[in-house]
C-alpha cells in the first residue's frame, strides 16, 4: 500500500511540474510584418515583427524566408533566405518576456516587382535550436515606395 501511495504522489508531482512549465508562445504581428519595395534605392526588405506572449525570455530562434514568387526569386537570387549575421552565418535571436522583436533582410534587386503579385508570396519560418519549426506565416502586407 505504501508503494502505491508513493507512486501516486510521484505521478501527481510529475503532472504538477509539467503543467506549470511555460510553453513558448510567440506570434507574428501580421499588421507590422511586411515586404517593402524601395524603387528609388532598388531595395527589397523583408521585415517581420514577432511578439512573445510569455513573461519569460524565449529562444534561441532562427528564421528563414521562403520566396514563392519566381520574379522575386530571380530579383534577389534566392528561393530561401536565412536570417543571418554579417558573417553570413545563421543568426540566433531571443525575445524578451512580454516583448517584441523585429528582424529584417534587405536585398538589391533588378526587376519590375508588382506589389499585388507579391501578397502571400513570402513565408516566414521560425525554428528553435533543434531545427523544429514552431511558427510559419505568410507576409500579406506589401509597401512600395516609387522612385520620383
Amino acid at each position: 500500500m505504501k508503494i502505491l501511495i508513493k507512486v501516486f504522489v510521484l505521478i501527481f508531482f510529475a503532472l504538477g511540474v509539467t503543467a506549470c512549465g511555460s510553453e513558448t508562445k510567440i506570434n507574428p504581428n501580421s499588421d507590422e510584418s511586411k515586404l517593402i519595395i524601395d524603387e528609388e534605392r532598388t531595395l527589397v526588405t523583408l521585415y517581420v515583427l514577432l511578439e512573445n506572449e510569455n513573461r519569460k525570455k524565449a529562444g534561441p530562434f532562427y528564421a528563414k524566408f521562403i520566396i514563392y514568387d519566381e520574379t522575386l526569386q530571380d530579383a534577389i537570387g534566392a528561393e530561401v533566405v536565412d536570417f543571418t549575421a554579417e558573417d553570413g552565418k545563421k543568426q540566433p535571436f531571443f525575445i524578451d518576456g512580454s516583448n517584441s522583436f523585429f528582424l529584417s533582410e534587405s536585398f538589391y534587386y533588378e526587376a519590375e516587382l508588382d506589389n499585388e503579385e507579391l501578397v502571400n508570396m513570402v513565408e516566414v519560418v521560425i525554428s528553435d535550436e533543434n531545427e523544429m519549426e514552431i511558427l510559419q506565416f505568410l507576409i500579406s502586407n506589401i509597401e512600395k515606395y516609387e522612385a520620383p
